[in-house]
């Protein structure tokens, strides 16, 4: 089996806007701007995109299973897959994707998002067990080849 390479993930976390239900966020997210955005980032490179919606419904889920954390109450997540920066640089810089993101501004509240990047290490995918060897030992590389990230030439275009 070849050992695992590096992917980097992007993720964002967002609010509704005050006055817009569930519904009206859940419903322009997924079948508005998720598809639109899916399309722009195919364009760029990105492995993977997808929205995880945090509902009250799931927020409540997870508060019944008595958790010893505590519960994220944003709205969604966002999360972008890739192999380096580059292709983000470049969604920034496009048009229709700072288009759709002025779309978005009446939905959410992007004075709360926070973000995060880091590297993804998969140990099961599909129900199967992957990137592990077998002797039942790591196939991801060491912590040294994976924290070894050249920070950005230049940052994001302004597409808020």
């Amino acid at each position: 089996m070849a050992k695992a390479e590096r992917v980097l993930r992007l993720s964002g976390t967002y609010y509704r806007k005050e006055g817009i239900s569930e519904k009206e966020f859940h419903d322009f997210l997924s079948h508005r701007h998720g598809v639109e955005c899916a399309k722009i980032h195919a364009k760029y490179d990105i492995l993977k995109y997808q929205m995880a919606f945090n509902a009250s419904a799931t927020q409540a889920l997870a508060k019944s299973m008595k958790l010893p954390y505590q519960i994220n109450n944003h709205d969604l997540e966002i999360e972008y897959y890739f192999k380096n920066v580059d292709p983000l640089l470049a969604i920034s810089a496009d048009e229709d994707f700072k288009a759709l993101h002025v779309e978005c501004e009446p939905y959410v509240d992007l004075t709360t998002t926070t973000v995060t990047l880091a590297w993804i290490e998969m140990y099961l995918e599909d129900g199967k067990l992957v990137n592990i060897n077998a002797e039942g030992k790591s196939l991801q590389p060491s912590f040294e080849e994976l924290s070894d990230i050249k920070v950005a030439d230049k940052p994001v275009s302004k597409y808020y």
